[in-house]
């Protein structure tokens, strides 16, 4: 294993760093670890149910940015495999089941989002399914040897599910244990991963510590949730995100849509201005000044973080332009016009089936050339500027 020079006050500060709400086995005990000279490897995981990297997977990204900068290696593991099974985390329903197919297309632009973050080649990437698919099934049964029924049925959405007389498949139930294997495939000496990922972790670290004799360290980083509704600002499921793929407009927008209570939170989460900028940003708060100021300083900082500062400022002027003087941008994206509204859309990815864009244009949320479309088989054509909700236009084609 490779020496590193470590200073032990950076470990320290890393370690009670913002984006870091608990590490495993203790802060001591990693503090200690950490400082001992030898490269580590960690490895943060993201299963591509969706085709997006968004803002709440930022806080472990910004993690393993500082794991790079103080020595360690880093894999980015595709849950190429444990996508087609659903992680169960937080869901009182099971996950839908998904197929190869649409597993490859969600992650096909995952490691491009990531670099937006981390410096091409400064990563490893990985796939489970590279080992899950040549498992046999001796070789699964032995590893379920290692994990029993009361450790998994304690898990808190299956207690919820079952108190609830909701059922709990196998599939989901093994979910766990599956994540936690990856852990020993790669041989790896720390995880980094949501606090709601931390009982898979930890299923992680009971099982490396049991097949491979490691103190496996588990870095759980803080949620990007709203302090008033203590709900999450960015989820995957619920389709209620930031993606890094996003257009410098969109993006703008999206954040500008997002509740006052959600200021701070992605300023401390989201970002990696210093800690005096932060604190500054809570006084002014505090003391009344309208958010929506603060809000366009937020916008205008995520912008300019995946799109350099003169796409910021574009994006700046065309939100002033359409909200505050009627206008639409000077900068759409193009789409491609199927002569119906629906179709359109829905092969745009605009949005993600006909009900939901039959649904906006029940609510008046759609409108084509300023004028609200009120029927579902609407013509469009080519030329015409299809406006989405409060801040998405296109350029039909």
């Amino acid at each position: 294993m490779s020496k590193i020079v470590i200073d032990r006050t950076a470990v320290e500060e890393f370690i009670n760093s913002r984006y870091i709400e608990a590490v495993f086995p203790s802060k001591d005990r990693v503090a200690e670890i950490m400082s001992s000279g030898k490269q580590l490897v960690f490895y943060w995981g993201i299963d591509p149910t969706g085709p997006d990297v968004h803002l709440g997977h930022t806080t472990n990204i910004f993690v393993m940015k500082k794991l790079i900068e103080l020595g360690h290696k880093i894999i980015m593991l595709i849950g190429s495999f444990t996508a087609m099974i659903g992680d169960p985390t937080g869901k009182d329903t099971a996950r839908k089941v998904l197929t190869n197919k649409e597993v490859k297309e969600n992650m096909s632009t995952y490691i491009n989002q990531v670099q937006k973050i981390l410096p091409k080649g400064s990563f490893d990437v990985k796939y489970n399914s590279d080992w899950y698919k040549k498992m046999a099934t001796e070789e699964f049964l032995k590893l379920t040897d290692h994990i029993t029924v009361q450790q998994m049925i304690a898990r808190d959405m299956f207690q919820k599910r079952i108190k609830e007389d909701k059922p709990i498949s196998l599939r989901e139930f093994m979910y766990p244990l599956l994540q936690g294997y990856d852990s020993v495939a790669m041989k790896v000496d720390g995880e980094v991963g949501g606090n709601d990922q931390t009982f898979n972790m930890m299923v992680g670290r009971d099982l490396a510590k049991v097949m491979l004799n490691k103190d496996k360290i588990v870095i759980a980083t803080r949620l990007l949730e709203d302090p008033v509704t203590a709900r999450k600002i960015m989820s995957k499921s619920e389709g209620q995100y930031i993606s890094l793929n996003d257009s410098a407009m969109d993006m703008f927008g999206k954040t500008m849509a997002l509740p006052d209570s959600a200021i701070l939170t992605l300023f401390r989460y989201a970002t990696e201005l210093p800690e005096n900028s932060i604190g500054e940003i809570k006084k002014r708060l505090d003391n009344g000044e309208n958010p929506k100021n603060i809000k366009e300083e937020l916008a205008f900082e995520l912008v300019k973080m995946y799109h350099k500062e003169k796409e910021a400022l574009k994006a700046k002027k065309d939100f002033d332009n359409v909200f505050s003087e009627g206008q639409t941008p000077e900068n759409m994206p193009d789409i491609k016009s199927l002569g119906n509204i629906l179709e359109t859309a829905v092969s745009a990815g605009i949005v993600l089936s006909s009900s939901e864009m039959k649904r906006l244009v029940e609510q008046g949320a759609v409108r084509i050339n300023n004028q609200v479309v009120e029927r579902w088989d609407y013509e469009d054509k080519p030329g015409d500027v299809l406006k989405v909700g409060s801040h998405k236009f296109y350029k039909l084609k």
